[in-house]
Order: structure tokens, then sequence, then C-alpha cells
């Protein structure tokens, strides 16, 4: 089992826990349309669920299942956006979401290049990746920026709820270990 930091402190955002008042902004973020559009699960409906999965983060984190950090200001420790890391075996998943207001900025970049830099550096761990629609342009510039390399289009992979009931097609990047 991986033990990521906790937090990351970068130049322009830190990595942390999610906290209940977190809530609030990221059933924002969560349930906006065009943050979503590209996601693999619906939008979220009830703040209820949204702080109740805060609430279980904690539980997922120590037991491996989930790492998750939330990208906060550090001026104001306004959650502005999440990231998440899935490990098994040699390999780690990751994706990440950002409010629309806080687009552009380069958050998802920066704690993208700090998640997958922290896991390369993991001697167990070989490969990470992760996924995104092959119309996401924005999330395909964070993960070329964070130094993975598109391996493959997967053909009707994931169906993209809040876009198509149909799976739709999915661009599979990854870093490897040489």
């Amino acid at each position: 089992m991986l033990t990521p930091p906790r937090t990351f402190d970068l130049p322009h955002i830190t990595l942390r826990p999610p906290v209940v008042s977190d809530a609030e902004a990221m059933f924002a973020c969560g349930s906006d349309p065009e943050v979503g559009r590209f996601a693999d699960w619906p939008l979220a409906t009830s703040i209820d669920r949204t702080i109740a999965r805060i609430q279980g983060a904690g539980e997922r984190w120590d037991s491996g299942e989930e790492y998750r950090w939330i990208l906060a200001l550090p001026e104001t420790d306004e959650a502005v956006g999440a990231i998440s890391l899935f490990a098994d075996g040699h390999a780690a998943e990751f994706g990440f979401l950002v409010q629309k207001r806080h687009w552009g900025n380069g958050y998802a970049t920066e704690a993208a290049c700090a998640v997958v830099d922290w896991v390369m550096d993991q001697p167990a761990i070989w490969r990470i990746w992760a996924t995104c629609d092959c119309e996401n342009l924005a999330s395909i510039r964070v993960l070329e920026k964070a130094g993975l390399s598109q391996e493959g289009r997967l053909r009707r992979a994931t169906v993209r709820p809040n876009l198509s009931p149909e799976p739709r097609d999915a661009y599979l990047y990854a870093k490897v270990k040489m």
C-alpha cells in the first residue's frame, strides 16, 4: 500500500485532505454541467451525498482504496477542485476536476504534475495512467503537461452519462518507468 503525503504545498495551489467545510464548493463543482460534461459519473444532485463522500474519504485513504486531495487556494484555503489517485499493484490511475471559474489557471496541471512525480518516485509503481474523453481538450493538455503520453484510443470504452447513454471513445494516457 502506498503512503502518499497528506498535503502538497505547491506554488499556486495546496493539495490537502477533504474536510466537511469543502462540501458546498465541491457540490457546486460536481453539479456544474460544464465541469461534469466529460465525467464518467452523473452530476451531483445532493449535497448530503457530497458530505458523505467527504466523510468517507479518510477511511478510503487508510484502506488504500482512494487517495483524494482537495485543490485549495493557499491564501484562503478555498476548495477549487479535487484530484484522486487509485493504486492497484504496480500501477496507479488518477483523475481530477476543477471549478469552472478557476479553469485556465493551471491548477489541474500543477496538481497532476505533483501527484504524477510523487507516484513515479515510488519503487513499487511502474505506471501511472488516466483516461479522458477524446473531445476533452483541456484534460488532454493537462495529461500531456504532466508528462503522460497517449498510448491509444479505447473505442466505446466509457459512458459519459452527462453527454450520452452510449459508450464513447476515450484516450489512454500513461507515464511508465523504463
